[in-house]
């Protein structure tokens, strides 16, 4: 599944009806007090939108997805759809907000309503011509609606034709992450099938599986992240990876910012590294050295590092997906961040490296269940990551197999930073693909660029001999990487 912003989504003509979710009879008494806490990410998140509101428009922090229905919507069907995934998952149904009081730990108080409080109204806005206009009215009411500090949170729109319907869906982050996405699509495909076949009169599709609430994680992870000390084995690991990195967390391998972007405005593109063969035989590759698919892919990324820098270490940060079995099901912020460091010699095989990087990888998990807000707190400092490298294995997703006739994509929203360059390297049945997001400079697009096409040429060398590829010889300006 593509991962892009609104700007490069390509939407067809057609009719715009926003959907939006309400309390029901809109009344206020619904809504119950929840002694839950906020994640350690949701009020992290919380607190930069709060902070940032007194300037003017929030910056936007959604992600959303985009795919399609087949033939003509059916309104109340789809109404129905909606407000069974609401109902479905709690995270849908609660509302985090600074407190009127200093009582909380942590400022902000939760409001929940309970399963069959929210309604879904929707309203018809406009017939749009224009594909680019579109994508622009969207991304402009995402940016308005979708945001941290109003319930509900998130909207869906449709567009409407003769012949199909594109729904477009966004929510803010501190609703959901990456797989959340991807696992929406799938859950309104069938709950929609199901509103259908309960009209018709037809057997409905298989069920979704039961789910549980991330209320009840995000409470759980923050009583286990609260007990622990400066003095925790993680703790000191977090502690000495920052000394050997100077008290910074990894940057880029080479400067990617300059004077000309004053905004921080960011891009991004889109690469396939791999077919689904080559994917497969890179695994068996990676195996046979005694590591494992990320650490191969980590050793590729520290190969292409160490010809631009000559570094004999490689650094990054790594989200890793913290969401246990018991809620495999549902919807909500699973995502730790992890730091990843290990060596790599100039004459270092694949097989030795891809060892080193499983080595390097070691813990990391463990590492990822502390939230990084607890990790600042306990040493003292805040903490930025700018660049990090993710993997996502999506072959097991619910629906993936239906992604392309479904035409699904993920969705973020745009963001500003001067010097955060992101890769999200994607396991599909198709094959092995990179999206990534980088500062909107000179800089940074040829050294991002060359970055990700030098990893390619690594992987694409492995899959085939189980041998790094050769060194480029450098050509006109390139030697500056």
């Amino acid at each position: 599944m593509k991962f892009t912003d609104m700007p490069s989504l390509s939407l067809s003509a057609g009719r715009l009806t926003v959907w939006r979710a309400h309390v029901q009879d809109g009344s206020t008494a619904a809504w119950v007090a929840d002694r839950r806490r906020a994640s350690h990410v949701q009020e992290a998140l919380i607190a930069c939108a709060v902070e940032a509101a007194g300037g003017g428009p929030l910056p936007p922090s959604w992600l959303g997805c985009a795919f399609d229905l087949p033939g003509e919507l059916d309104a109340n069907a789809f109404a129905a759809a909606l407000r069974d995934w609401a109902n479905r998952h709690e995270t849908l149904r609660s509302h985090l907000a600074p407190s009127s009081s200093s009582a909380p730990e942590n400022g902000l108080q939760r409001m929940t309503l309970p399963a069959g409080a929210v309604s879904i109204r929707c309203s018809t806005v406009a017939d749009f011509a224009d594909g680019r206009k579109l994508a622009r009215h969207l991304e402009a009411l995402f940016d308005s609606e979708a945001g941290p500090l109003t319930w509900p949170g998130y909207v869906c729109t449709t567009i409407s034709s003769p012949h199909a319907t594109t729904i477009c869906l966004a929510a803010d982050h501190s609703l959901m992450d990456g797989y959340s996405v991807c696992q929406t699509v799938y859950e309104l495909q069938t709950l929609y099938a199901a509103a259908l076949a309960l009209r018709d009169g037809k057997p409905a599709p298989p069920p979704l599986p039961p789910t549980a609430s991330y209320l009840d994680f995000a409470e759980a992870e923050r009583t286990a992240a609260d007990a622990l000390t400066t003095e925790h084995e993680f703790i000191v690991r977090w502690r000495q990876f920052l000394a050997k990195g100077g008290g910074r967390l990894p940057e880029f391998p080479v400067p990617v910012s300059d004077a000309s972007n004053s905004s921080g405005a960011q891009t991004g593109g889109r690469s396939q590294f791999l077919d689904a063969s080559a994917t497969r035989d890179f695994a068996e590759v990676c195996r046979a050295a005694g590591g494992g698919f990320a650490s191969g892919l980590l050793a590729c990324f520290a190969k292409a590092s160490h010809e631009i820098t000559g570094s004999d270490e490689f650094r990054t940060m790594v989200p890793i997906d913290t969401q246990p079995s018991a809620w495999q099901s549902s919807i909500g912020w699973y995502v730790g961040m992890a730091p990843v460091a290990f060596p790599l010699g100039a004459t270092d095989s694949f097989a030795e490296a891809v060892r080193s990087a499983f080595c390097g990888f070691d813990g990391a998990k463990e590492l990822a269940r502390i939230p990084m807000l607890r990790v600042a707190q306990l040493l003292g400092r805040p903490l930025r990551d700018p660049f990090m490298i993710s993997y996502m294995d999506f072959r097991r997703t619910l629906g993936a197999h239906d992604w392309n006739r479904w035409r699904a994509i993920a969705l973020r929203s745009r963001c500003t930073d001067p010097d955060e360059v992101c890769l999200w390297i994607s396991r599909m049945h198709e094959g092995l693909f990179v999206d990534y997001r980088h500062p909107a400079t000179g800089p940074a697009a040829i050294a991002v660029s060359h970055y990700v096409s030098r990893a390619k040429q690594l992987l694409a060398a492995v899959a085939s001999t189980g041998c790094w590829a050769a060194t480029p010889r450098p050509r006109g300006e390139d030697h500056c990487l």
